[in-house]
């Protein structure tokens, strides 16, 4: 990656996601009722979620990867499983449903992992550093790719804007994962932001590599 590329994506992320979540949707266009309009529309918005959805999947399984191994470096054994197998669960196709549920895993998660690195007694073998730092960069990498959902977003929302759906219930629930991915993104990136800030630091204190995906990412 060469240094113009990724100061635009720093500049990607820091425009799109370490702002409050109320300022970020201000930033972007605001959905419309669902009701009335063209069936091409909802075909548009339809096809332009799944793309969101694909891309905002790949960001979610990276972090899930990530926080797998950070968690099976610290100790955290249980967690570490079940993050594992919500990224081997979490398909291309996931509903609202499933991307909550990530969600939630990868928050559970954090907390856990950012408890057990405030622990004094925390001191990890050679393999656990490696682990760790492997964690780091993938967690960077994860958190960089979320930074990629600005054009995906852009597109969900005027193919909202620009062409009605039929049938304003049944459009709401087909529809569901686009708005949730628009509305939580914010938030829960800052909150992961949150999350390798505190992993660094604690590598950094302990003779553990940072790996320049991390660095980058903050």
């Amino acid at each position: 990656m060469n240094n113009h590329f990724k100061k635009s994506l720093a500049v990607a992320v820091t425009a799109l996601f370490l702002v409050p979540a109320v300022t970020s949707a201000q930033m972007l266009p605001k959905l419309p009722s669902l009701g009335g309009g063209s069936s091409s529309g909802g075909a548009d918005a339809a096809a332009q979620q799944d793309q969101l959805v694909r891309a905002y999947v790949g960001a979610d399984r990276e972090v899930l990867i990530a926080q797998s191994k950070m968690a099976d470096a610290v100790g955290l054994k249980e967690r570490a499983a079940q993050l594992q197998a919500t990224s081997d669960a979490l398909g291309e196709g996931a509903t609202k449903d499933s991307l909550e549920q990530s969600e939630t895993m990868q928050s559970e998660a954090s907390q856990e992992i950012q408890a057990r690195l405030q622990d004094g007694n925390l001191k990890l073998d050679a393999a656990g550093k490696k682990k760790f730092s492997e964690a780091l960069g993938s967690l960077g990498r994860g958190i960089v790719r979320y930074a990629t959902l600005k054009g995906p977003i852009a597109s969900f929302q005027s193919s909202v804007s620009g062409g009605g759906i039929t049938g304003a219930l049944g459009a709401a629930s087909k529809l569901n994962a686009g708005r949730y991915i628009v509305t939580s993104t914010p938030g829960h990136v800052k909150n992961l932001t949150s999350t390798l800030n505190g992993a660094v630091t604690y590598a950094k204190s302990n003779d553990i590599p940072v790996p320049a995906d991390a660095t980058a990412a903050l």
